[in-house]
């Protein structure tokens, strides 16, 4: 298009081509009509400069025609012409509601990003980041909406859990990879708390160098302290994730709950108020006070019991301080009228006494006028099926020799809707274990290959216990020798040997693709790793239990009888039995998860779906899906990424909280309450090779994003140019023409007179 300024000579020979269409002939009037000598220079200089603006113009078109460009000017934040797609990705970890002198982090944030916002290009699209655990998009897009991005911004949630900035930046790459703008940038917002950077992962920012590398157009990663360097000038105190003795209880069963309490920062000891409340209404009585020094903590147990059925809310809550996202811990306790188990007499006797089941009955029955907390009914294996399991919450195959195809399909089916199972082994145990198919999902429900059946060939008065060291889970803790139980004490003379833990396989719904059989409808994460929760003391399992679907399984490597052990001799055989009971139910209420785990609440088959929803942190309201399933059907809500209080509450239009509703508490890592922030070291390793630059504030940020590569164009500079000079040029036309017919000014004053 430069080739057009050859146009810039047309001007020229217009004019010497004017002037060759006359003769001069000069006449005897001739000496009152010549200009003076001034006059005639004055015309001459404005008939050159009407030639040069006329030169102008259409140098100017031509130019303008060709589009230039130029990179990095001062001018480039506000002229560039370059359209972005642009992700802002805003911190949402709970160290973002730190209370500093100018408010939250989060809100900081919140307002430099509107601000950014305000100063893009209309062609320019955005989209909006919530980096959580598990990033989620805040607004999706790409969107040029600015009320609508305003909108989202205004509607993040409060800050709460942790943050995957490492996560979030990969996520926000992978969508600007599909973006279609030649420019793309990428705006952190946050508090600089390392933590939420992983900054000494070398190998994780590497992966995210090979990404941006892939990237057709990589896009370029502005990071900026929403905190302005305050972050953590303050003591705080934090309260760790709410521990309970049990999740599913019994009315008048005591249930314990405990924490610690950590006190960061500080240069003196101060005292703090730790309270309860239970569904929202404060315990006066459950009020503690503690002192702690700095950098110290403190432990606190609470008891209760409940007395009414449906699930219950407990909540630990500090004194308010600066970083109020650690000052409350939550659990939701689900207090059942009675558990219903079946037990499963393998090797059922006419004497009672030497059935399999017979210590197991006779623990789990009510005594005098005591309430039955668990009720059991026994049958044999030919009995069991799908009329007997139907109200079960667990079934328990006490030395069961064999299973059949329709017998393990259904106790499959029975644990993948929220029912327990517990194997327990004997003599009559098949070695290859119970699945007719090894390569089958109930060959799933048995997590340990069994090797032969062990004897105790210790001649000491000592023999094979269970070790004390391996109760480590709250509900087995309690039985330890250091806490008054008596389980050690039972004597194991037999026991399986286990060859191995079966290791994780694929879920169930791969498993299944596998077999060309299209999966149902249940929880993504659908079998869990294999745990050994208790040992004997050779160092042998003795329970080892797994998480299948919407239930759990476990395998008891010696029988609950007094063939093959003392257990049912000891004081701790009652509580220990009923605890193992209620420990697989309880996987059926779920109420306690943590980011990221579905929300599954077992419903009624009457239950209309389309009238209940989930009310999660506040007051969000999230659809609920049914699980289709014939045993026990299911209300889930998947993508759960924000922690908090959630409710399987009825619609309505205030969104109160009612008796009846069931609660579910979402944990999160308390791990962010360190409040440490990125060190000046750490900022230059994470920026190193191009991959991150910080900023300091937001005009520097713009400075560099929109002016060090930014691609300016000036055509519509030099249109406003052209347009000027054609005013200029009309006029210098009209001020000569009216010059031309102006005696006056003309210089024939004689002809005049």
């Amino acid at each position: 298009m430069l080739a057009g300024l050859a146009g810039v000579l047309l001007p020229v020979l217009a004019h010497l081509l004017s002037r060759k269409r006359y003769d001069t002939v000069d006449w005897g009037a001739m000496q009152f009509l010549e200009l003076d000598p001034s006059a005639r220079r004055n015309l001459r200089l404005e008939d050159l400069l009407l030639l040069l603006v006329r030169m102008l113009l259409i140098a100017l078109l031509a130019i303008a025609l060709a589009r230039p460009w130029f990179n990095g000017s001062w001018l480039g934040r506000w002229a560039s012409t370059t359209s972005r797609d642009v992700v802002i990705i805003i911190d949402g970890s709970y160290s973002m509601g730190w209370e500093g002198p100018l408010g939250t982090p989060q809100a900081a944030a919140v307002r430099l990003a509107r601000q950014f916002v305000n100063d893009l290009r209309s062609g320019d699209t955005v989209m909006l980041l919530d980096a959580r655990e598990q990033p989620r998009m805040a607004l999706t897009g790409p969107t040029r909406d600015r009320v609508r991005i305003r909108q989202a911004l205004d509607d993040l949630p409060a800050p709460g859990g942790t943050a995957n900035l490492h996560e979030a930046i990969t996520k926000a790459v992978q969508i600007l990879a599909t973006g279609t703008n030649v420019q793309r940038e990428l705006f952190v917002l946050t508090d600089y708390q390392a933590l939420s950077w992983q900054p000494d992962d070398d190998t994780l920012w590497a992966r995210l160098d090979d990404l941006k590398a892939q990237s057709t157009v990589p896009p370029r990663i502005w990071v900026m302290d929403a905190a302005g360097g305050e972050l953590g000038k303050a003591s705080n105190f934090t309260i760790e994730r709410l521990q309970v003795s049990r999740e599913l209880a019994v009315p008048g069963v005591p249930i314990r709950f405990s924490s610690k309490v950590r006190y960061r920062g500080g240069d003196a000891a101060i005292a703090r108020s730790v309270i309860v409340e239970v569904n929202g209404q404060r315990l006066a009585d459950q009020t503690l006070r503690l002192n702690l020094a700095p950098d110290g903590e403190a432990s606190v147990e609470f008891e209760r019991q409940f007395h009414e059925p449906g699930s219950h809310l407990i909540s630990v809550i500090l004194d308010s301080d600066v970083l109020p996202g650690d000052n409350r811990s939550d659990a939701v306790i689900v207090v059942a009228e009675s558990l219903p188990v079946v037990l499963v007499d393998g090797d059922k006797k006419l004497d009672p006494t030497r059935s399999e089941t017979f210590f197991a009955r006779a623990a789990l029955a009510a005594t005098g006028d005591d309430v039955s907390w668990i009720k059991p009914s026994v049958v044999t294996p030919d009995a069991l099926n799908a009329d007997t399991l139907r109200n079960a919450a667990v079934i328990v195959l006490a030395n069961v020799a064999a299973l059949t195809e329709q017998q393990q399909a259904l106790l499959e089916r029975s644990v993948a809707s929220g029912r327990g199972l517990l194997f327990t082994l004997g003599d009559k145990t098949p070695k290859n274990g119970f699945a007719l198919d090894p390569d089958s999902p109930f060959a799933l429900l048995f997590p340990v290959r069994l090797d032969e059946i062990a004897s105790d060939s210790e001649a000491d008065s000592v023999g094979i216990r269970v070790a004390g060291s391996s109760l480590e889970l709250p509900w087995l803790r309690q039985f330890r020798a250091d806490k008054g139980g008596t389980l050690t004490d039972a004597r194991f003379p037999q026991w399986w040997k286990v060859k191995e833990v079966r290791p994780v396989p694929a879920t169930k719904s791969e498993l299944l693709e596998e077999e060309n059989t299209k999966p149902s409808k249940t929880p993504e994460v659908t079998v869990g790793t294999p745990l050994v929760i208790a040992k004997l003391s050779n160092g042998a399992p003795w329970i080892v239990t797994r998480r299948y679907e919407r239930g759990m399984t476990a395998v008891l490597t010696s029988t609950i009888d007094a063939d093959w052990n003392t257990l049912p001799a000891k004081t701790d055989f009652v509580p220990w039995l009923h605890e193992m009971l209620f420990s697989l139910a309880s996987t059926s209420t779920n109420r306690n998860v943590d980011v990221g785990s579905p929300l599954v609440l077992n419903i009624p088959p009457e239950l209309k779906i389309d009238q209940y929803e989930f009310v999660g942190p506040g007051n969000r309201r999230f659809p609920a899906d049914r699980i289709p399933d014939e045993l026990q059907p299911g209300a889930i809500l998947t993508g759960v990424n924000l922690p908090g209080i959630y409710r399987f509450a009825r619609k309505e239009s205030d969104g109160k909280p009612a008796v009846d509703d069931e609660h579910f508490v979402v944990n999160f890592d308390r791990g962010e309450s360190d409040l440490t922030i990125l060190t000046e070291a750490q900022r230059t390793a994470l920026s190193g090779e191009d991959r991150l630059v910080f900023a300091s504030d937001l005009s520097e940020l713009q400075q560099q994003m929109f002016a060090d590569s930014s691609r300016t164009e000036l055509w519509w500079l030099l249109i406003y140019g052209f347009l000027a000079m054609m005013s200029v040029e009309a006029w210098m036309t009209r001020r000569m023409l009216r010059g031309a017919t102006d005696p006056v000014k003309s210089g024939s004053g004689a002809v005049a007179q």
